[in-house]
């Protein structure tokens, strides 16, 4: 059976995570925050204002990116998706705001990040990543660091 899309969804977080050079410790379906339906862990090195704006976005858009990749774009037309993705959306909203003040610049890095999170996922590695991480959540419910690792597979 395919993974569900709610796995999909954090699967992007947690892949985007690890590709910016963040550490997963934790990645699950339950998450005991309010509003959110799923919660990735992450442990980052230190960076300036602008580095972690820039991982931040990305693993924020990660989620709505690998849950679009999965279910295709017609997911953009489904009400319960785009209520599920408000917070995603709101998060790269606010790292976008740390950049810059102007709506204008904006538009670029939120673009950039959009195209580069596509091209890494549909890519044959990155399709095969995130189905593996998005199976073992759905096995798992919540996968560990060691959990994560081993559905990642070799970098």
């Amino acid at each position: 059976m395919a993974p569900t899309p709610e796995a999909w969804h954090e699967a992007g977080h947690a892949l985007a995570a690890h590709l910016c050079g963040g550490t997963v410790r934790e990645v699950t379906l339950e998450s005991e925050l309010d509003d959110h339906g799923g919660h990735v862990a992450v442990e980052w090195r230190p960076a300036g204002r602008e580095e972690s704006a820039r991982r931040s976005l990305t693993v924020a858009l990660a989620g709505p990116i690998a849950e679009l990749v999965f279910v295709g774009d017609d997911a953009l037309d489904d009400p319960d998706a785009a209520s599920a993705w408000r917070a995603d959306w709101a998060e790269a909203e606010s790292q976008l705001a740390q950049l810059s003040d102007d709506a204008e610049e904006r538009t670029a890095p939120r673009r950039r990040a959009v195209s580069e999170l596509r091209r890494s996922f549909e890519s044959a590695d990155g399709y095969a990543r995130l189905a593996r991480i998005a199976d073992a959540l759905d096995a798992h419910e919540t996968l560990d660091e060691t959990l994560f690792f081993d559905a990642l597979g070799p970098d």
